[in-house]
């Protein structure tokens, strides 16, 4: 591994290690105030510090430098975490995230403080009883003006520990050839020469090297290149290298490894810096706390030494087990080439059978379906490779929602369920907007004051709730709350309001509802810097639709409301069900579909659009007449397809059968064509329209509500009629 990929890994993995940060100082009730939370929140902010050591980054290094001596009291019991140090340690975990920005795309100024560090740094050393002794020290410095830190020496540089082997000179090697090279890269602050015991003059061999250096050394340059620096002696002679901030124990255990007097090489540090007083002692005596690799001891980063660089002995009589639960990373854009390679093999697969049912060679369709079956094993494989947890969108809203109720002067809590529920990647950033404005206004306009809440006798905290599941094919998101709820005549009045409906319509509440998502459209009476602008729900509506997925409303006056999105596993490849109208191919999705049945003769001759299917009336729409085509002249068939609760009945010429299909999108040209959600090319090189199935339920259910309403009308009318003319209405009508 290159130290390009070596770079990428640290700053991927200190992300992850900021966001475990924030979610054990959110997450009460997954870590408890308590040592083992204390432990986490400590080893964290240590890793990310050891781990940028290892590249120099002295900004990086010098803030969680004084954040960890903060935990380490934490952990002690010599503070306690409370709402204000909750509130300190979250801002110093973003200004961390800023400093691995800058570290990573700004190389110029990975060394350099930024403004809103200082601030910090003082609330910081408040908990650390020595802001008066750093309020005029730049923030470089500050690490001298702490109490001596018990896992890592504050020295910012490089101390380079060589012992020559011998043979060196005879070698061809010039040690004069190291110190160039490392002033190329930096600047050396001490070099001193260490002779060791030479041989009897009767016995002395001028060729033989009988010294070692001492070096301290400043340098912003990347680890490898100072690592390699040594690269062509590491085998014979003796190499320490101890990083800027380098543990107390790795100082003790070069001191081992060199064998020389304690006293003599303490004083070499202490005299150029690299140890204070204090360190030494604690270097001398061993007696420091030992944190457990497990608790403390940096991530390593592959390929690369973090402290005492030695030769590694690797036991080859045994080969490693990889253990449970084992990951590896792998670059986004090769997964991505991989599930197009797969959707094309798909594609090349469906061609296959077509060609082997066209021939009739039984043993030909015999190995044909034995390699669908592997490619339809490797396609579910694939694309398990691409589903993540909802929790890394989850995981963003303990953060939100806390700062919001402090804003808002709210009590709060936040709930968090099927976490662990997977989910495509590529929908995963899609994702996250639409769910940030509708839990913004759950808080903001869903969840009342307390006064308010304990007036209506509710509980003094209010609660929401994000829970994910599976369903029939798709993910299933909900946020709900236990609010005041939706107001449906303040909806209703405002849509009457903004002439976005009639005042003699009759709509459901789900349809109602549906308002909200209008561009504008907000009942909120005051306007906050949260929400009220109607600004960021049709945004809701919009991302949610371009996913092809739905979102539904169900709200109960003063009992609170839950917005419910339902989303289609994956954008990719898909089971599908092939049918035919007018000759023309389409797919459904397997998974909605129920069952399919022959279409009763007399069903298409009624007024209505329903079939009575063992005892239940299912409304039901016929693909001919919504694309206009002329009525068939055979037998039909309706495939009855279902989402969520909603079901209804899908009217075709002709049923094909099953189908491994890869969606293409239609592209922007297309994007307000309503009952169709892609394309796909079948397996015999045509074309064919995937069937956008929630959306053609939502239609038979919206025709059918609107025909059973007509004929409530015209009843109306006939019986107002019959009533002036004194003639009763008949059983008939």
């Amino acid at each position: 591994m290159d130290l390009t990929q070596a770079r990428a890994i640290f700053f991927h993995d200190s992300r992850e290690l900021c966001d475990a940060l924030e979610g054990a100082l959110l997450d009460r009730a997954r870590y408890p105030a308590g040592k083992e939370t204390y432990n986490l929140l400590f080893r964290t902010a240590h890793t990310i510090k050891g781990s940028a050591g290892i590249f120099g980054l002295e900004a990086l290094i010098r803030f969680a430098h004084v954040v960890e001596n903060v935990l380490e009291r934490l952990r002690a019991g010599q503070i306690q975490l409370d709402d204000t140090l909750i509130s300190l340690l979250l801002e110093c975990n973003d200004y961390l995230r800023r400093l691995i920005d800058i570290a990573e795309f700004d190389a110029a100024r990975a060394g350099d403080d930024l403004p809103e560090g200082m601030p910090l740094l003082l609330r910081l050393l408040q908990y650390q009883e020595v802001a008066s002794q750093a309020t005029s020290l730049p923030l470089a410095d500050v690490c001298r003006a702490l109490p001596t830190e018990k896992y890592g020496a504050c020295s910012s540089r490089w101390q380079l520990s060589l012992r020559f082997h011998t043979n060196l000179f005879r070698d061809g090697f010039d040690p004069a050839s190291f110190i160039r090279y490392l002033g190329s890269l930096g600047t050396l602050q001490w070099i001193e020469p260490v002779w060791r015991e030479w041989a009897p003059l009767m016995s002395f061999d001028a060729t033989e090297c009988f010294f070692g250096l001492e070096i301290t050394f400043d340098s912003a340059a990347d680890p490898g290149l100072i690592h390699d620096a040594f690269g062509f002696i590491r085998a014979d002679s003796l190499v320490g290298i101890l990083p800027p901030h380098a543990p107390l124990s790795d100082y003790r255990a070069l001191l081992e490894r060199l064998g020389e007097p304690i006293d003599e090489q303490l004083a070499r540090w202490m005299a150029r810096g690299a140890l204070t007083s204090s360190e030494a002692e604690q270097v001398r005596s061993g007696r420091f706390e030992t944190v457990a690799e497990s608790e403390a001891a940096p991530d390593p980063v592959p390929g690369l030494s973090t402290a005492v660089d030695a030769p590694v002995k690797v036991d080859t009589t045994r080969s490693p087990i990889p253990s449970e639960g084992q990951y590896i990373r792998v670059e986004a854009a090769k997964l991505d080439r991989l599930i197009n390679r797969v959707g094309e093999l798909v594609l090349a697969s469906s061609g296959t059978t077509v060609l082997a049912e066209e021939r009739g060679d039984l043993e030909l369709q015999e190995s044909v379906a034995a390699i669908n079956a592997l490619v339809e094993d490797i396609r579910d494989d694939a694309l398990t490779l691409r589903m993540v947890p909802v929790k890394d969108i989850f995981n963003l809203f303990p953060r939100m929602v806390r700062e919001i109720s402090l804003q808002l002067n709210k009590a709060i809590k936040l709930e968090i369920e099927g976490a662990d529920t997977e989910i495509d990647k590529s929908m995963i950033e899609k994702l996250a907007d639409p769910l940030m404005h509708i839990v913004r206004n759950a808080v903001d306009h869903g969840l009342e004051s307390v006064t308010q809440r304990l007036a209506a006798h509710k509980p003094e905290i209010g609660t929401v709730t994000l829970n994910a599941y599976h369903d029939a094919g798709a993910v299933v998101v909900e946020v709900r709350d236990d609010g005041a709820g939706i107001d449906r005549d303040k909806v209703w009045a405002k849509a009457l309001e903004r002439g976005l409906v009639r005042p003699d319509s009759t709509l459901s509440d789900q349809e109602i509802f549906q308002f909200i998502f209008q561009p504008g459209f907000s009942t909120a009476e005051t306007v906050s810097d949260l929400s009220g602008r109607g600004v960021g729900m049709d945004v809701v509506k919009r991302n949610i639709e371009a996913l092809r997925g739905e979102i539904e409303i169900y709200s109960k006056r003063g009992e609170g409301a839950m917005f419910r999105l339902r989303l289609p596993l994956t954008l990719a490849i898909i089971d599908g069900f092939r049918v035919l109208v007018d000759g023309s191919s389409f797919v459904m999705p397997l998974e909605a579909m129920s069952e399919c049945i022959d279409l009763p003769p007399d069903a298409m001759q009624q007024q209505t659009r329903q079939i009575n299917f063992r005892g239940d009336w299912l409304p039901f729409i016929s693909l001919r007449e919504l694309f206009g085509l002329s009525a068939a002249t055979g037998p039909q068939y309706i495939a009855l397809v279902h989402y969520g609760e909603a079901r209804a009945g899908i009217v075709v010429d002709r049923l094909v059968g099953q189908a491994q299909v890869v969606i293409k999108p239609l592209g922007q040209l297309f994007k307000s064509l309503r009952g169709i959600s892609g394309s796909t090319i079948l397996g015999n090189g045509k074309p064919a329209l995937i069937l956008d199935i929630p959306q053609l339920i939502q239609y038979a259910c919206r025709r059918e509500k609107y025909s059973i309403r007509q004929q409530a009308a015209a009843m109306n009318v006939i019986k107002y009629a019959e009533s002036v003319a004194g003639i009763g209405c008949s059983d008939s009508i």
